[in-house]
């Protein structure tokens, strides 16, 4: 087990106070359905990693824009309905998205890369990278947005295994 680095309260404290209840309910959430938290200190604040069986659902991390929820959907093909009940601008910054280079050339990236997702959207197949595939800025308009797709990935592995 790795050492915690910092405890989920002051993570807490460092997120917007008009974001802590949001962040802290999606916590509980995930915890409930038995994700791990991992926190760490990083150069721009914390990092809070939720992972499921040792591999990460889900990342919060700081930029100077605000908190960003990266989520890692390796299983978005079995929740496009969720994908595509998204706004159009987390749709658009989910397609425009860097393409996964090892899904398009299998020996294009490094041999760790865990590889990309795929999914359909609006009939268009996108094989995106993990790392920048599902990274939204937290909003009062994305924050739902981000619960569906972080729960619906959890439900997915869940269901997997």
């Amino acid at each position: 087990m790795e050492k915690e680095k910092g405890s989920f309260k002051e993570f807490l404290a460092a997120v917007a106070p008009e974001q802590q209840a949001f962040v802290e309910r999606l916590n509980n959430k995930l915890v409930e359905q038995g994700c791990d938290l991992v926190i760490k200190e990083a150069k721009s604040g914390y990092t809070a990693s939720y992972r499921l069986e040792k591999k990460t659902v889900m990342n919060w991390v700081f930029r100077k824009s605000g908190i960003l929820a990266r989520i890692y959907g390796d299983n978005a093909k079995k929740y496009e309905d969720t994908i595509a009940s998204l706004p159009a601008d987390m749709q658009k910054k989910m397609t425009s998205a860097r393409d996964c280079k090892r899904l398009m050339e299998p020996n294009a990236c490094s041999d760790t890369c865990v590889k990309g997702f795929v999914y359909t959207l609006n009939g268009d197949t996108h094989k995106k990278c993990r790392n920048d595939g599902m990274f939204f800025l937290l909003t009062d308009e994305s924050a739902e947005h981000i619960a569906g797709l972080v729960c619906a990935e959890v439900a997915a592995r869940k269901s997997a295994s």
